[in-house]
């Protein structure tokens, strides 16, 4: 696996909120940060092909000047970091999935508007595609990260295999101990048996090493007089936890089968209170 990071700009103030998480994280661990930009041109229909490099050489150009600003920018906060920048013509989604054909990064960094934000910056959209395709996942940084830690992990959780599949490619990349919480959301307050608890603990720390394993709970509740859906009930959990990254398996059909909307994941990533990496389930 290779010791460098993928950081997606389109130039907003978000998305320089994932390089500043990015390289906090590459000089963590001494890797690498490359800097990618996409552009497009206006012109798709082949009988203007010819007027192509009328629009192509200005965007590129473009593109270049923006990306050596920002590695001015770059190299001033983060001195010591390796950092290039690379921009490419094409569709941002068909592009990393390309790169990542060639080159096996240990992460995707991405920027995300964040809890109650309107999302009109280019990655937006594009961040979610990524999720569902991303066969290494993605990690959504919201522009509120402040400080960076890599101390309480919150894995959100319900007993599912897919969760092993989720930490094995975590830990795969970050090679540091750290301490787990199980982020679990019931409903009618109904709760886990406390021996189902104890042995998915057991059965994760048999299979990874932590510092500790954590497990905390929240009932979603949806009334008239009391409201408490699912994503704030992450949130809560997330921020009674300390939470410094969470972790999110995505699945095409629901995330918790019984409970869990089709569109929870989406929701997660346009309401996100601090770094998130989301991983498309495999099972």
């Amino acid at each position: 696996m290779d010791k460098t990071i993928l950081v997606l700009t389109d130039f907003s103030e978000n998305s320089w909120t994932a390089i500043r998480y990015a390289a906090n994280l590459a000089k963590r661990f001494n890797w690498t940060v490359e800097l990618l930009h996409t552009y497009t041109i206006p012109i798709k229909d082949s009988v203007h092909a010819k007027m192509e490099n009328m629009f192509l050489t200005p965007q590129k150009e473009e593109a270049e000047g923006m990306l050596k600003d920002w590695q001015t920018r770059i190299d001033d906060e983060f001195a010591d970091l390796s950092c290039k920048t690379v921009s490419l013509l094409g569709d941002l989604e068909k592009t990393v999935l390309n790169l990542l054909q060639e080159k096996e990064y240990r992460f995707i960094v991405m920027g995300a508007k964040g809890k109650g934000m309107i999302q009109n910056a280019v990655l937006g959209s594009n961040t979610f595609a990524l999720i569902k395709k991303s066969p290494i996942g993605v990690l959504a940084v919201p522009i509120t990260f402040q400080k960076f830690r890599l101390q309480n992990i919150g894995l959100l959780s319900n007993f599912k295999a897919s969760e092993y599949d989720l930490l094995d490619s975590f830990i795969l990349r970050v090679p540091e101990k750290f301490n787990l919480s199980l982020l679990h959301v019931t409903q009618k307050y109904i709760s886990p048996k406390q021996e189902d608890i104890e042995d998915w603990k057991q059965k994760l720390s048999t299979q990874f090493s932590f510092n500790k394993i954590d497990y905390v709970e929240k009932n979603a509740v949806n009334r008239l007089d009391y409201n408490m859906p699912i994503p704030r009930c992450i949130d809560y959990m997330v921020e009674i936890e300390a939470i410094d990254l969470l972790l999110v398996s995505y699945s095409p059909k629901s995330f918790f089968k019984s409970i869990f909307s089709r569109n929870l994941t989406k929701a997660i990533y346009r309401n996100l209170t601090v770094p998130t990496f989301f991983k498309r389930n495999l099972y």
